[in-house]
């Protein structure tokens, strides 16, 4: 009986399947940031944090809530727990009906979990009334109690510590140059079953699932959701709006793939400071100003230079000056308007080809 409740929990995807071709990007932390100088270009829309699954009570769970006893709060329904941390999950069951051939149902705790710190039980019981409670039955320091299978309604409440390397896998991996190696991944796990309600010699009857990150994860959320905000908030100007995309993007490659803690240092370097401030509009006037004047004595040297051609050394030398003020505009244009500073150097290189 015991065995076949083990089976139904969710386990951890085995290490070996994780394989050095699917991790091949992660590995080199250098690589994406040389990767991220292309993907700049491309206008890549920001992509989301991993969504978290809801809580899932089927079945003859009817309703759940949690307490972080290491956190010491309470969850809000759909966060997902934290590997290493404590929790009280409250449950509300619902037998249906009585049956005479069936005399009991087990109410399991996921075998993985151990007790929760500073507790000796795994279960305290609120509904002693319920018809099918046994006090013998009732073992409240082993993983799985047992009811008589009878209609009613029973509340308990399982007290119980998630590993810290619940979500962890250690991936190993091999190179094209015979090189092999070990290495430790963050990886959310989703829809895993806490609880599960199983009558003797049947199916499960129900369950309660929900998601366990751990705090790399955790970690990585919070610093994405804060970076995703700088452009919406102000803090970065909308210009740069295509440069933070594609870092949203190659971080988030990185958390899927079991490395938010080189996710989180890659938005790191997202710093609004090192960002220059938009042009106001009385800079932009001076650009345009400066460029079309610039124009304008480029058009006077062209006369001049018609007039007399014997005079080209002062030609020459009055080009020289004006090339020097362009790219002095150049350099300035080129940080608030691409096009402004492209037709500067174009203007540029007409001077060089007529000097």
């Amino acid at each position: 009986m015991r065995e076949k409740i083990e089976q139904r929990f969710l386990t951890l995807k085995s290490s070996g399947r994780t394989t050095y071709s699917s991790l091949r990007l992660p590995l080199s932390f250098a690589s994406v940031v040389t990767l991220l100088a292309v993907v700049a270009l491309s206008g890549a829309a920001p992509v989301n944090a991993q969504s978290q699954t809801a809580w899932t009570p089927s079945g003859w769970v009817t309703s759940g809530t949690l307490f972080d006893l290491t956190g010491n709060s309470n969850l809000a329904s759909g966060q997902p727990l934290v590997a290493g941390h404590s929790y009280n999950m409250t449950l509300q069951i619902n037998v249906p009906l009585s049956s005479t051939s069936t005399k009991t149902f087990a109410v399991s705790l996921n075998p993985k979990f151990g007790p929760a710190t500073g507790q000796s039980a795994y279960w305290a019981l609120h509904t002693s009334q319920y018809p099918g409670y046994d006090r013998t039955l009732f073992t409240a320091s082993e993983n799985t109690v047992d009811f008589n299978y009878s209609q009613g309604t029973l509340k308990l409440s399982a007290y119980f510590q998630i590993p810290v390397n619940f979500t962890i896998p250690v991936a190993k991996y091999s190179t094209s140059l015979g090189q092999n190696g070990t290495i430790t991944l963050h990886l959310p796990q989703n829809n895993v079953i806490f609880v599960s309600v199983v009558p003797a010699g049947s199916t499960s009857a129900g369950s309660f699932s929900a998601s366990v990150y751990d705090q790399t994860i955790q970690t990585y959320l919070t610093d994405y959701n804060q970076t995703a905000d700088l452009v919406p908030s102000g803090k970065i100007s909308s210009t740069f709006q295509t440069v933070v995309n594609s870092i949203l993007a190659q971080a988030q490659a990185l958390n899927k793939l079991g490395l938010p803690d080189n996710g989180t240092a890659l938005l790191n370097t997202i710093v609004p400071s090192a960002f220059p401030v938009p042009p106001s509009g009385s800079l932009q006037t001076e650009l345009l100003v400066g460029l079309a004047a610039a124009v304008v004595v480029v058009i006077l040297l062209a006369v001049m230079m018609m007039r007399s051609r014997g005079k080209s050394g002062y030609s020459v030398g009055i080009i020289n000056d004006v090339q020097k003020d362009l790219a002095v505009l150049e350099v300035t244009a080129a940080k608030y308007d691409k096009a402004m500073a492209d037709k500067l150097k174009s203007l540029r290189d007409k001077l060089s080809e007529s000097s």
